[in-house]
């Protein structure tokens, strides 16, 4: 059971964004997309998410075509969180993780409310249920959204009991302060352990070599390397892909990661 795209490509225009890209989400597993600006990461996400209108290759849900399903089946078997926030309407924080609940039309108002209410507490905004989404800051949105996520692949409607479910975040951490960056990345770690198979988007190497199991780096669209921490983080293969200096340490089995 996999989330998997083979050959994928995607134009804009005449401009080549991703090229015969070969990459898989397994269950229970953390996947890492890494690389510098303008890669291909979130084109690359975007694809696993189904949010592609025009691409070549396939991209399959355990062997079906993501194209094969409705938006409904979609969001009962995947969680997606991009990097922008469209809100702008006067929602409550609390409505904004109920929609994570719109594809479990099975599951009873009782139950929504103390699932809600518990992992609101776990990503640190339960004090925020009741405000507007516009008036938080850009760290306490990070935080609705992602629970918005987590709630969503909270239970399963029934349609693929036999199916896993999918956490697609891209740079899901990136205005959080040290404290909800790890709050955040244990509770991605927590679900992955769980049998949910999840795609990250991050910057930092040092935090991906921490929470990852597989990496994908791409270069100018490519998939430059492939593989677990040893085989892709490395100090010719980094600095040859971001362009600068890369010295690499070992530290209690921990990969340190240093460009200064």
């Amino acid at each position: 059971m996999t989330l998997a795209v083979r050959d994928l490509s995607v134009k804009f225009g005449t401009r080549v964004i991703l090229k015969s890209i070969i990459a898989k989400i397994e269950p229970g597993r953390i996947t890492v997309l890494i690389g510098p600006n303008g890669a291909g990461k979130s084109t690359l996400l975007s694809g696993f998410a189904g949010h592609l209108a025009d691409y070549s290759g396939l991209i399959t849900i355990d062997e079906t075509p993501i194209d094969n399903f409705t938006p409904k089946q979609l969001a009962a078997l995947r969680a997606v969180m991009m990097q922008s926030d469209n809100l702008v309407f006067e929602f409550s924080v609390s409505d904004v993780i109920r929609m994570g609940l719109l594809p479990h039309v099975t599951c009873n108002a009782t139950a929504q409310t103390e699932v809600i209410e518990d992992l609101a507490d776990r990503c640190g905004i339960r004090h925020l249920l009741h405000q507007s989404i516009l008036r938080l800051s850009g760290g306490e949105k990070q935080r609705v959204h992602f629970c918005r996520c987590l709630i969503q692949i909270w239970c399963n409607t029934g349609s693929y009991p036999d199916s896993a479910q999918y956490l697609i975040l891209d740079e899901p951490t990136s205005s959080q302060d040290i404290a909800g960056e790890l709050r955040i990345l244990n509770l991605v770690k927590e679900k992955s352990s769980e049998g949910v198979g999840v795609l990250l988007v991050l910057h930092d190497l040092n935090i991906a070599a921490h929470f990852g199991d597989s990496f994908y780096l791409l270069k100018n669209g490519s998939v430059f390397a492939h593989g677990e921490a040893d085989e892709v983080l490395t100090e010719s293969t980094l600095s040859n892909v971001y362009e600068t200096p890369v010295k690499i340490e070992t530290r209690e089995n921990k990969i340190q990661i240093n460009t200064f």
